[in-house]
């Protein structure tokens, strides 16, 4: 039976999310903390299900009992799509995406089906949308299960194309609430009712603990490394400008990769958390891969509105470093404003995400709410819009992420050609970088940042991209410098350079 009851508890003290997190999960893979500057931080303690997709076949994992009992809804729910099943788990196959019509091409089955039967399941439990709760991360890549897209090189991370988690037991930091507990119990058995109070229970009793605070990084901890030279990056820039100039694109983000040695994730986050307050910071343990990140940047946002789901996109483009005083941080916000290669950049962005918000919402409804806002972070400004419109009521979250992918602002315009040519001219898939972080609860509303300002560690090395904005009048140098003053908060982290 696919249902789920939610069994909730205040955890009865203020109590800051990184400290918590710590003492319940540090160390344990699939687990996750996402903070928002202007909403809730979400700690997940412990998952049910894993939903790891490679292509176009999604394998689950039961991860307890109780996510044993979700999986078997899961596979019953998609009885269609199960291509085997193991005592590890079961592997879902999809079929790849024909036709030419769009309206067609975004009903069309898709591996994120999987997310979309576990939000769909009956929530016995309404007064607590968080009794489902699917946080999840979808790399750049995943947009080649949606479009014919040539092959890419190798992602040195090996990041799948997706990983979601079903939780189990999460703990939700509303602004203004005291936190609170919440534990799924999933399918009718009284012993998974009987468990969930017994984490809610477990949970309080380690709270109380405290946790030691992560070592500091030593200063000079970890050497930077680059794939491409600032000269390599410069030649890469001006190819891309060739394919500006043919018509092939209007705008195209070339990216490349930092590396250093990371032993201590977490402390490397508390770091970068203690620096950089941007609208998205995040910390997620996958056991193969630990996932770093203070983003600026909304993917896709569905949210309610009047009653009304709305869908939002607000694409940033258009970068300065920071200034040393108040006066030169003006200075620089001015040449911005100004600047006509970021202005054409920039309003070419906002035009793609008005159409992807168009594709999706009733019809009259897209509006830009918001034109060249300038948003300030530690080492760098940028200009910000946001595009909304209301969410076509046959529509849902998924929807909603898949018209978004890939953004503009992270492959180019047009999209799918802009992906195209970054696949055939970057030396590495991107994997998580340009994707997605986010997650959707049980009322179907979606949040979501693009993963950038990222680290994913791996095998103790710690990959960070980024990219510029290339258009007809873009110089290489001041791009190559950009993707550098993009990078700075994490390799300062890293390298244990104070910024």
């Amino acid at each position: 039976m696919s249902q789920v009851r939610a069994f909730t508890r205040a955890l009865g003290r203020a109590v800051d999310p990184l400290a918590l997190y710590r003492a319940l999960c540090a160390g344990r893979a699939d687990t996750l903390l996402i903070e928002k500057a202007d909403g809730p931080a979400l700690l997940m303690e412990r998952a049910a299900l894993r939903l790891e997709c490679r292509g176009n076949e999604v394998v689950a994992s039961a991860l307890s009992a109780n996510g044993a009992a979700a999986l078997s809804a899961l596979a019953e729910r998609l009885a269609d799509r199960v291509a085997d099943r193991d005592a590890e788990g079961v592997r879902f196959a999809f079929p790849p995406i024909a036709g030419d019509d769009a309206e067609e091409r975004l009903r069309a089955p898709t591996p994120l089906d999987a997310v979309r039967a576990l939000i769909g399941f009956d929530n016995l439990s309404p007064q607590e949308p968080c009794a489902l709760f699917v946080p999840f991360v979808l790399a750049f890549d995943y947009a080649a299960n949606l479009e014919g897209l040539p092959a890419s090189g190798e992602d040195p991370t090996g990041f799948p194309d997706y990983v979601a988690w079903l939780a189990e037991s999460l703990v939700v930091f509303d602004p203004g609430a005291a936190p609170r507990i919440v534990c799924a119990a999933f399918g009718e058995d009284e012993k998974a009712a009987f468990a969930a109070q017994e984490r809610l229970s477990s949970i309080i009793a380690r709270a109380a603990a405290d946790a030691a605070p992560p070592a500091p990084i030593p200063p000079g901890a970890a050497p930077i490394s680059v794939d491409l030279d600032d000269a390599a990056y410069c030649a890469l820039v001006e190819t891309m400008r060739g394919h500006v100039a043919a018509g092939d694109v209007y705008q195209i983000v070339p990216s490349r990769t930092f590396s250093a040695r990371c032993a201590d994730p977490l402390a490397a986050y508390a770091a970068l958390r203690a620096r950089e307050p941007s609208p998205y910071r995040y910390h997620v343990d996958g056991g193969d891969f630990v996932l770093i990140g203070a983003s600026p940047e909304t993917s896709v946002r569905v949210f309610r509105e009047e009653g009304a789901r709305q869908v939002e996109i607000k694409p940033i483009a258009g970068t300065r470093k920071r200034g040393r005083c108040a006066d030169e941080d003006g200075r620089f916000e001015a040449d911005m404003r100004l600047d006509g290669k970021e202005l054409a950049e920039h309003m070419m962005l906002v035009d793609l995400a008005r159409n992807d918000v168009a594709r999706i919402s009733v019809a009259g409804t897209r509006r830009v709410r918001a034109l060249m806002t300038v948003e300030r972070y530690q080492h760098v400004m940028h200009l910000v819009s946001s595009v909304v419109g209301t969410l076509r009521p046959d529509l849902d979250a998924i929807d909603a992420l898949h018209a978004g992918l890939n953004p503009g602002t992270l492959s180019g315009a047009p999209k799918i050609r802009a992906t195209e040519l970054l696949r055939r001219h970057e030396r590495t898939r991107r994997g998580a970088y340009g994707g997605a972080i986010g997650w959707i609860d049980g009322d179907g509303l979606l949040d979501s940042a693009i993963v950038i300002r990222s680290a994913v560690v791996t095998g103790g090395t710690a990959y960070v991209r980024a990219g510029a904005g290339i258009v007809h009048d873009s110089v290489p140098a001041r791009e190559a410098a950009e993707t550098r003053q993009k990078a700075a908060a994490l390799l300062s982290v890293l390298s244990g350079v104070a910024a």
